[in-house]
């Protein structure tokens, strides 16, 4: 076995969309193995090399969107709910004073569709703490955030991400960032 089939380092991605697959430094390549996929990057290839972590801004932006959907559903349940309660008992009190029979079918359904809208309103709180749920969900995973290590090969990029701040894929770059250093254009 020569000094080039012996590894240097090797990363194993545990979480994330490369769960399974790991990077492992030779001395003159990089190499991401999986189940399905095998690819070699030649270090002389490597024109920079980026690792940073960042939260993800995005999800921390749906969460701060469904907190104030929330807050609105929850303060339209209450009114919803007396505005359509009263709107049946108006309708009803009509049909009491009314001599005809003619119309009471139809009253009925009017008066059932209040009285459905205004079980409908009273179950918004309920839908209210699914999105304050959901939103505590997306605030969470987009402070959690993910550590990158990017690659830069000529006009392509290739971004090596795993879940959270991760302290092992720092070192890993710092040992390619030496090994590319030495290697050389």
């Amino acid at each position: 076995m020569s000094d080039a089939d012996t590894s240097i380092t090797s990363f194993d991605f545990s979480n994330g969309p490369l769960r399974g697959t790991h990077l492992t430094l030779f001395p003159a390549c990089l190499q991401h193995r999986g189940g399905t996929l095998l690819e070699t990057i030649p270090l002389r290839a490597v024109a920079a090399l980026r690792v940073e972590f960042s939260r993800h801004e995005r999800l921390l932006g749906w969460g701060a969107a469904l907190v104030a959907i929330a807050l609105v559903v929850m303060l339209l349940s209450g009114p919803l709910a007396t505005l359509a309660g009263a709107a049946a008992k108006e309708v009803a009190g009509q049909l009491q004073g009314s001599p005809s029979t003619a119309g009471q079918s139809v009253a009925g359904v009017v008066i059932a569709s209040f009285g459905f809208l205004q079980t409908c309103a009273r179950l918004l709180p309920v839908a209210a703490a699914g999105l304050l749920l959901s939103a505590a969900a997306l605030f969470a995973l987009g402070w959690l955030g993910a550590t990158t290590l990017t690659l830069s090969l000529g006009a392509v990029e290739r971004a090596y991400a795993v879940r959270g701040r991760n302290a092992m894929l720092y070192d890993f770059a710092e040992v390619l960032s030496e090994r590319i250093l030495k290697t050389g254009p």
